[in-house]
């Protein structure tokens, strides 16, 4: 029986910039995706010749992996198209603004809103992003929600529904349900509030030509397709001192080491043997993934752009809470891509998709006018049915759970290491989040392969 020097367990973009950068390095690896494609939490859908992303689709100012590897395997990319008056919706009331999101109170004087955000980011700059649990006051912000921190630090009810929109919009969830100290520890990842929620230099600056699920594509072409499986869950991984097993349905493989890079609930469903320590058991059960639907509708023409309008619009009414200028890099194919996030999400997944159909449609007619209401297609992806997802964008945490679990998220057990978007030290949530992840798992196993007296 082959033995790998590591397995990799999942081929979305952790697990392949992990396989490939160990590759690089001299090691031999293999990959095992439970999917029939790769990608993961990326997925681009070819529509009348040209490619829409029904997960990730962005590239950020300060994504430098994202744009190092898009660089090196050949990947294009274009602008945000962002052009014109955005709409807000908050509160029962409309106006409109351009620019970025972050720059609102330039505009409108919405009370506190200046003063919340400059506090967050000032709170967000002392997390250490490597022991968020070890900050003095982890304890404090870890056992109350953002909802609790907003309703006790927040002036005026704009500023408060701004923050409710921006948690909802940003880590598919409400406010209710998430933890301050990973709201915190979120913000740090990605540098600042305006640069999560912005498009010029912020996390929605670019897109890819052919859409990002070909990043994971391109990416196990390099790992060599004969050393990535796919159809292959993984149910158990035993471990001693000799090595590893990894088993799937099918077939056993070994190994000296192995990098789990699926979300942390998934990860909790694999058999391991000894068994996890309790507090990675506990973590696994604790971080749930984000709930949010996320839809694209093509139109024939761009209508909105001809109104002065750009397509984006940000609203706490829904049920599209966010939405941009989808069309494509040659704007031969118009579109708006919206989400729909947190509990809404979860709300509008047991109705029907024409039902959701109309719905986005009615949002859409309600900013730029009846034209809206003729698409040519209508797409959609309701990530929480994905079986090896079950969410999106991201997995949170709620209260007690960082402050509990003392690092369990990223510590190696044994001879499993940990990897994926959830684990990152820069941008959890996003590419940038996943690639940097795989980049530091694969640091871990080539220095312990290169020590002469493994760890075990």
């Amino acid at each position: 029986m082959v033995e790998y020097d590591c397995i990799v367990i999942g081929g979305g973009l952790s697990g392949l910039q992990c396989a490939y950068t160990l590759k690089k390095q001299g090691h031999s690896v293999l990959v095992l995706e439970a999917r029939n494609r790769f990608g993961g939490r990326t997925e681009s859908l070819k529509v009348d010749g040209y490619w829409f992303d029904l997960g990730g689709q962005w590239m950020g100012g300060t994504h430098k992996h994202l744009k190092e590897i898009c660089k090196e395997i050949g990947v294009e990319t274009f602008d945000q198209y962002d052009e014109g008056k955005h709409v807000l919706e908050l509160n029962g009331k409309r106006v409109y603004y351009q620019g970025n999101i972050s720059k609102l109170n330039t505009d409108y004087n919405l009370e506190g809103l200046e003063e919340t955000i400059a506090m967050i980011d000032k709170y967000a700059d002392t997390i250490d992003v490597t022991a968020p649990h070890k900050h003095p006051k982890a304890s404090e912000w870890d056992h109350q929600t953002v909802a609790h921190w907003t309703e006790k630090n927040v002036k005026g009810k704009d500023a408060k529904g701004i923050i409710d929109w921006f948690v909802r919009v940003c880590l598919a969830a409400d406010p209710t349900e998430i933890s301050f100290l990973w709201f915190l520890l979120f913000i740090k990842t990605a540098g600042s509030y305006s640069l999560l929620a912005d498009i010029r230099g912020g996390a929605q600056e670019k897109r890819m030509i052919g859409g990002s699920q070909q990043i994971s594509e391109r990416l196990a072409e390099k790992v060599g397709l004969k050393n990535c499986i796919l159809n292959a869950p993984v149910r158990a991984i035993y471990q001693d001192g000799a090595g590893v097993q990894v088993k799937t349905e099918k077939l056993t493989y070994t190994s000296k080491y192995v990098v789990v890079t699926v979300p942390p609930a998934l990860a909790g469903r694999i058999e391991y043997r000894p068994p996890m320590p309790a507090t990675r058991d506990d973590l696994t059960q604790r971080l749930p993934m984000g709930s949010v639907i996320k839809t694209i509708v093509i139109y024939d023409e761009p209508f909105w752009r001809k109104d002065g309008y750009s397509a984006e619009a940000l609203s706490d009414l829904g049920p599209i809470y966010i939405c941009y200028d989808d069309s494509s890099h040659d704007d031969k194919k118009t579109a708006i891509v919206g989400f729909i996030a947190g509990l809404p999400a979860k709300q509008w997944a047991l109705k029907t998709k024409e039902e959701r159909k109309q719905a986005v449609l009615d949002c859409y007619a309600r900013w730029w006018g009846p034209k809206a209401l003729k698409p040519r297609h209508y797409l959609e992806k309701i990530w929480k049915d994905e079986e090896y997802s079950r969410g999106a964008y991201l997995a949170y945490a709620g209260p007690g759970v960082l402050d509990g679990c003392n690092g369990a998220l990223r510590e190696p057990v044994g001879r499993i290491h940990w990897a994926g978007t959830e684990t990152a030290n820069v941008w959890i949530g996003y590419m940038e989040g996943a690639l940097e992840s795989g980049i530091r798992a694969a640091g871990e196993i080539d220095n312990r392969l290169k020590s002469s007296k493994p760890k075990y």
